[in-house]
């Protein structure tokens, strides 16, 4: 039994201030949108990766959990609940719906990876949570990025859109997600993102390097994209002009490229002035419901643009 989304909402850079804030305003919304309180969460994920002064530990996830009280006490309220950071870039997202339908006893179809330990048994207490159940539960993945510095320096190389986004999903016995596929360059990586702790010197809590990807890294990542996406297709037996392609678009026109060299005509990215990282899906699902009332079948794609990508159908119920 797959997850499938009941609430989403995005939050861009004038709203909030830093990357922690943001992440909690996106919450809130999402649980606003679908008339639930916050005691009603299971399992909290936060996949954004640059946060606020480079902070590592506790993690983000804690202290969205904290902000938007969701059950902080494990005697006073129902049941107690999970969270914790899952960062993998743009392919995060994906990979949090997989720790979900695991969680939740909902992986029916399938996974390339186990991601996390099956019948964990968090909510041995709780209100039948679908941590504890199969096929029940509610879980908020949580994403988004800023620089360390809060306000991105204009004299620095940083390429990412300070958002947040925030999906709800639930197990559901008609649509939702199926299989991640994924796909990755084989190639030497050098890092994209780091702190240079030999010169950060007395700012390093607001301080990031990230360096742009080589042109043939980025040819590569294109090749990938495309390959992961048309194994997704052929897996789930989908015709490319039946589906709408839902991207991330690291680059301009990457996303394009991607559904004309597969022969998918409906393609919708992030209505974001720039990349918005790992909370590129949650946008692009966001411009898809705004654009239309969604049907049918939909291909989420995750990518960096240069090493990685996933994919995976969802269906609306």
């Amino acid at each position: 039994m797959p997850v499938s989304i009941v609430a989403s909402a995005v939050v861009r850079e004038p709203e909030a201030a830093g990357s922690i804030d943001r992440a909690t305003l996106a919450v809130r919304r999402c649980l606003a949108a679908a008339d639930l309180a916050p005691d009603a969460v299971d399992l909290l994920i936060n996949t954004g990766v640059y946060r606020d002064d480079n902070l590592m530990e506790p993690a983000i996830a804690a202290l969205v959990q904290k902000k938007t009280e969701i059950n902080l006490s494990y005697t006073g309220q129902p049941a107690p609940a999970l969270s914790f950071d899952l960062m993998n870039g743009p392919c995060g997202f994906l990979d949090a719906i997989e720790v979900l339908e695991t969680n939740f006893g909902a992986a029916g179809r399938g996974s390339d990876v186990m991601a996390a330990e099956r019948g964990s048994g968090i909510n041995a207490a709780g209100r039948g949570s679908g941590i504890n159940a199969a096929g029940r539960g509610t879980g908020v993945i949580v994403s988004g990025d800023g620089h360390p510095a809060r306000v991105t320096p204009t004299d620095v190389y940083f390429p990412y859109q300070a958002t947040a986004a925030a999906v709800l999903v639930r197990p559901s016995a008609d649509g939702g997600f199926g299989r991640v596929h994924r796909a990755r360059s084989v190639a030497p990586q050098k890092p994209i993102g780091y702190i240079p702790l030999t010169a950060m010197g007395g700012r390093g809590r607001g301080t990031v390097v990230v360096t742009p990807p080589e042109q043939a890294a980025l040819e590569r990542g294109l090749e990938i994209a495309i390959d992961v996406t048309r194994r997704c297709l052929d897996a789930e037996g989908l015709d490319p002009a039946a589906v709408t392609l839902l991207a991330a678009d690291p680059c301009p026109g990457f996303a394009e490229s991607v559904a004309t060299a597969l022969g998918i005509d409906r393609l919708h990215i992030p209505l974001t002035e720039g990349n918005p990282h790992t909370a590129a899906l949650p946008f692009a699902y966001r411009a898809w419901l705004d654009a239309a009332e969604p049907t049918g079948q939909a291909l989420f794609l995750g990518a960096d643009g240069h090493s990685v990508a996933s994919c995976a159908a969802y269906r609306f119920a």
